[in-house]
């Protein structure tokens, strides 16, 4: 589904999945060190980062392989709220 009509361009543009492989760890480099997020993503940083990487990969159109968790129930006993979510935004861009 998510290669139909060209659904893969930005995957392609990024660098397929090596691309994104290195945007992730990017931006993982910057997320641990920021204090109002890196306590949800250092215990089991390697796993959240295997997970995310192949998830996003799928979502910019790459090889469907995400096997995990819906994300609503990933994150529901985390207390993640907006101010998380936007601090990791904010770090992405």
């Amino acid at each position: 589904k998510n290669v139909e009509k060209g659904k893969d361009q930005l995957f392609k543009r990024l660098g397929e999945s090596a691309g994104i492989t290195q945007l992730i760890d990017s931006l993982y480099n910057i997320a641990l060190m920021d204090a109002r997020i890196k306590d949800f993503l250092t215990e089991h940083k390697d796993r959240i980062k295997a997970a995310q990487t192949i998830y996003i990969v799928e979502m910019l159109g790459g090889p469907k392989s995400y096997k995990g968790k819906e994300l609503p129930e990933i994150h529901k006993n985390l207390n993640i709220n907006d101010y998380h979510f936007d601090a990791f935004m904010a770090d992405f861009a």
